[in-house]
């Protein structure tokens, strides 16, 4: 939702039906609910629902609580995904460095192999420098 901040009033208008219907949906429920007579708040509420008006009366009362329920919960989910992204981003991240590492790995390798084989197609022998140059390499390379 964050990223699409242009579609935010379609969105509130979701969030506005479904709590809606949620709220009235309760009601009904409780209106038909046995049970729920001897509970304090809910009995008060099923009185409530036995007149006239009273599911509208009691769907409105419920409109409150089911909003605040719904927008929890969706905070929550988009809160959930954005992190699970972010940890995927992170992974992606890592392994990419870790496969730029090896390539340098691998490149390098190659490449002192590369001088190896030229300076023996010359019959140039290492000197004690070079030696020197490609042994710290291949002990960089370990790390």
């Amino acid at each position: 939702m964050r990223d699409n901040e242009g579609t935010r009033p379609t969105w509130r208008f979701f969030d506005g039906a479904v709590s809606i219907s949620v709220s009235m949906l309760l009601a009904v429920l409780l209106s038909d609910c046995g049970s729920c007579g001897g509970l304090p708040l809910l009995g008060y509420l099923k009185l409530l629902t036995e007149r006239d008006d009273g599911i509208i009366i009691v769907a409105t009362l419920l409109l409150f609580p089911a909003s605040i329920a719904l927008y929890g919960g969706m905070t929550v989910f988009f809160a959930a995904r954005e992190t699970a992204k972010a940890w995927a981003e992170k992974r992606e991240m890592k392994r990419r460095e870790e496969g730029r590492r090896e390539g340098r790995r691998e490149g390098r390798r190659e490449e002192r192999e590369r001088i190896r084989q030229e300076l023996a197609k010359l019959g140039a022998p290492l000197t004690p420098e070079q030696a020197e140059i490609l042994a710290v390499e291949a002990e960089d390379e370990l790390k």
